[in-house]
């Protein structure tokens, strides 16, 4: 569920960041990134379709058939102060053993708005594809506890597209797979994109029919799920 501040999006953008065409699969108008780039993040990798590890244990409470209805997330600093969410639509399947699959297909974009100095920032990102992973909510088995995932977590099959709409419409990357996001390409776009939605290491609560994940970082993405 990591993310990071989206001080430096609005940077680029004030600074005039040039993009043109669109190259699906790569950064538009940027050198293609690369996934060893300098970042504390880990990147995803490995084939979506790969068996996860056995997790568990499990609490009752999140096992089942999920769906997104939103990602919301907040940030502020002495560069600029931003505000995140949308994101429903996203396909959660939770096993009993922890296993994991997560599925973009239906997802609606998650967007941004950011403010540096006088200059309004904003924009938009998805994800496509799939994910999964094993993850253990640890011996209580309460409605609230740890959401630790188990690796390795398997995001080969995962692209995200990131745009500006604010102040110059602008497409930065376009179905790159996020494994390629991670790094110098993160840095170009201001690490803006959660690189483990969903599988991050966090903390759970559930409520009804709600199922809540609040990452371990506090400037991560909180997202907010719904029986299927």
């Amino acid at each position: 569920m990591r993310t990071s501040a989206i001080a430096a999006v609005a940077t680029l953008a004030g600074l005039g960041l040039a993009v043109s065409g669109c190259t699906e699969g790569g950064a538009v108008g940027l050198a293609t990134p690369s996934p060893s780039g300098g970042t504390s993040a880990v990147a995803p990798s490995g084939s979506a379709t790969a068996a996860p590890a056995t997790g568990g244990p499990v609490a009752s409470c999140v096992t089942g058939d999920w769906r997104t209805a939103s990602a919301a997330g907040q940030t502020g600093g002495a560069l600029a102060s931003a505000s995140i969410g949308g994101g429903d639509g996203v396909l959660v399947k939770i096993g009993p053993n922890g296993e994991t699959t997560v599925d973009f297909g239906s997802m609606k974009p998650v967007t941004f708005k950011a403010q540096l100095g006088d200059a309004r920032i904003a924009g938009t990102f998805s994800y496509a594809g799939k994910a999964s992973g094993t993850v253990s909510t640890g011996a209580g088995g309460g409605t609230t506890g740890d959401w630790a995932p188990v690796p390795p977590l398997q995001w080969g099959d995962t692209r995200v597209t990131v745009g500006l709409t604010e102040p110059t419409p602008a497409t930065l990357f376009e179905n790159v797979r996020i494994s390629e996001y991670v790094g110098d390409g993160a840095s170009r776009s201001g690490d803006v994109v959660d690189i483990q939605p969903l599988l991050g290491e966090g903390r759970y609560q559930c409520g009804g029919n709600t199922l809540t994940l609040t990452p371990k970082d506090a400037s991560g993405l909180t997202w907010v799920l719904n029986r299927a």
